[in-house]
């Protein structure tokens, strides 16, 4: 269920005490308690929030904190580490027996303040009781207010960190070891690798944008820690649980990893859970944290160090002495202002360096924060051949251009269009139109006719000025 759904449902479902005490919780007026439909109005509100969420006890903001890096709804049983030992052990008893306790120390210390949204999912097949049906989520609105599930260390806003920063560095600079390979043509395991087809940069098999280098990282991260709570949902294992820690904290604010040790064991209660002083520095050898020492040990935090295009002026990283294609140098260059550069350009490696073309096509699609960006403005600016495609594309805004050498099919079988987009998909191959169209150049037609014969597809051909047949198929 969606947090909507589980508002709607809880103010349809609790007794009109409930209402009454979540009122009585949050300070709403006697007004708002009498209509249900006013309750749902106001209830993501902050009125009366921090006073309540103050109330609580460690063990239950540990819990909610839980809730809140899962991110979704949850049956009774996410509780249980909350309050231990309300539900007894044993196979003789029903869910709703067993739970029952559980659900109503749940309602009393968090429902009926005016904490966690509680509804009951639709009656299935399954025939399940009400207890087994029951969902309850912390929204997301209500987080801000959460008190912090550790005592941060403060520091002097002065106070520098180290940064491993060059782990992304050292990854771009592999571009220049780029092999060109033709369209259609895909490198051997692609997981964390360069390719350059057709002028486009990929990394990891996906057309290269700042975010893949990123989840790259956290993926080699997450396997330096090599350590999985099995059956533990993915957004509360090691690796999540501390960037969600580190999310919390203020610019002057530090964690040592002793500091979540409470937090730690009651999402990892298992035996065998990497101790967090390991899965710090393994974050920090990664550039994922940063750190600082004090009093022989090590405080940590994620990074305040920004790569962003502002920061550092064009002129530091793009050279324009050649007249048809800037040199891009990867060891200045801020990983955002490459992504900007293949967005207008083709890219080549030569001689161990790369190299933007202007690309008609791809600059005339550029998105307006690019070409309103500093990058694109300078190479417009100071490399003539950026300049003169700029201007063509200028000049033809708005007017008929006529394509040579491109066919254009119509598909009716929709399976038969999914399967030519995901056979000649990349770059310079089949494009896909409105409605029941794809277009494609004309030396793509021997292929397409092949693959249209294996799957007994006959190709029905027109000259311009003629209508199409009744049955045509492409």
């Amino acid at each position: 269920m969606t947090k909507q759904e589980l508002l709607e449902a809880m103010c349809l479902e609790l007794g009109q005490a409930d209402l009454k005490a979540i009122g009585q919780s949050r300070g709403f007026d006697p007004q708002t308690v009498a209509s249900r439909k006013l309750m749902e109005h106001v209830f993501l509100s902050e009125q009366g929030l921090p006073a309540a969420l103050a109330s609580l006890t460690e063990v239950e903001t540990l819990g909610l904190h839980l809730l809140t890096c899962l991110g979704e709804a949850v049956d009774l049983d996410f509780f249980k580490p909350v309050y231990p030992g309300l539900v007894p052990g044993g196979y003789e008893r029903s869910f709703t027996e067993s739970r029952k306790g559980l659900f109503h120390k749940i309602k009393t210390q968090l429902v009926r303040r005016g904490i966690l949204l509680c509804g009951t999912l639709p009656k299935g097949y399954q025939n399940l009781s009400v207890l087994e049906r029951t969902r309850l989520i912390f929204p997301e609105e209500f987080a801000l207010f959460l008190p912090a599930p550790f005592q941060p260390r403060q520091l002097d806003r002065t106070a520098v960190g180290q940064h491993r920063g060059n782990i992304l560095r050292g990854k771009l600079r592999e571009i220049s070891q780029s092999d060109a390979t033709p369209a259609g043509a895909a490198a051997q395991r692609e997981t964390g690798r360069w390719r350059l087809t057709d002028g486009e940069l990929f990394f990891d098999g996906k057309p290269f944008h700042v975010k893949q280098l990123e989840a790259w990282r956290l993926a080699q991260f997450e396997a330096s820690v090599s350590y999985k709570a099995r059956g533990q949902n993915e957004a509360l294992q090691p690796v999540p649980l501390l960037r969600y820690a580190f999310s919390r904290l203020r610019d002057t604010e530090w964690l040592a990893p002793d500091d979540l040790l409470v937090f730690w064991k009651m999402a990892l209660p298992g035996p065998t859970v990497p101790d967090p002083r390991a899965v710090c520095e393994a974050g920090y050898e990664w550039g994922c944290f940063e750190r600082i020492e004090q009093e022989g040990s090590f405080l940590y935090r994620l990074p305040r160090l920004a790569d962003a295009v502002a920061e550092t002026s064009p002129e530091n990283f793009l050279d324009a002495s050649d007249a048809q294609a800037a040199r891009i140098d990867l060891d200045r260059a801020p990983l955002d202002a490459v992504e900007r550069v293949c967005e207008v350009s083709r890219l080549k490696v030569t001689k161990g360096a790369l190299w933007a073309v202007p690309d008609l096509v791809r600059l005339s699609h550029a998105s307006a924060g690019t070409l309103a960006g500093p990058v694109f403005l300078w190479l417009r600016e100071y490399h003539p051949a950026f300049r003169r495609t700029s201007e063509t594309i200028e000049q033809r805004r708005g007017k008929l251009i006529t394509h040579e050498n491109l066919l254009l099919a119509r598909v009716g079988d929709l399976s038969l269009k999914v399967m030519l987009e995901k056979k000649f998909g990349e770059p310079g191959q089949l494009v896909s139109l409105s409605r029941e169209f794809v277009a494609f150049p004309r030396g793509l037609l021997p292929e397409i006719k092949g693959c249209l014969k294996k799957s007994g597809h006959v190709v029905k051909s027109i000259n311009s000025g003629e209508a199409p047949a009744e049955d045509s198929e492409i």
